[in-house]
């Protein structure tokens, strides 16, 4: 009978290899336990084992361990997840970017698929902007209004006027 929870095990490992959300790892776990207790408890007390350990691991430890592995999806205001590496860095606009995509760069070779942050932005190539979340692989970003300072403009037109 341990056979078959090991094949439940693998099965489920596999499954969470997919899928990375930590719910067919708790029941991996659970199969591996029960597979362990296979000559100690009987058939319908291995059920049971089995059972109460797949939901105190989806139910207890599964939360507790995504928390752990910044896996939850913490978002203001929208939905998605959080790169803490991303989020709030720089980046250059290299394609336009508008509410329904673009593309900008991060650094000197790091490409994001991006969206405007706010729906009514249309924020043109070249333009600097702040990734303010990640939704999967595309960034939502915000332009970056650089200060205008007075003096520069009315410098550049005296300089012209005077000819120099």
């Amino acid at each position: 009978m341990s056979w078959l929870w090991l094949v439940v095990a693998v099965a489920a490992a596999i499954g969470e290899a997919l899928t990375y959300d930590l719910f067919l790892a708790s029941v991996a776990a659970a199969a591996l336990i029960t597979a362990a207790s296979v000559f100690v408890l009987g058939t319908s007390l291995q059920v049971g084992l089995f059972a109460v350990l797949c939901l105190v691991g989806i139910f207890f430890v599964r939360p507790a361990a995504k928390a752990a592995l910044g896996l939850s999806n913490a978002s203001q205001g929208h939905t998605g997840v959080r790169h803490p590496y991303v989020v709030g860095r720089r980046a250059v606009v290299t394609h336009t970017v508008t509410e329904d995509g673009g593309q900008i760069r991060i650094g000197q070779g790091e490409f994001w698929s991006a969206r405007a942050y706010e729906p009514s932005d249309l924020i043109q190539a070249g333009k600097p902007v702040r990734v303010m979340l990640v939704e999967g692989v595309t960034a939502l970003v915000e332009p970056i209004v650089e200060p205008v300072d007075p003096d520069s403009d009315g410098e550049a037109k005296l300089l012209s006027e005077k000819g120099t």
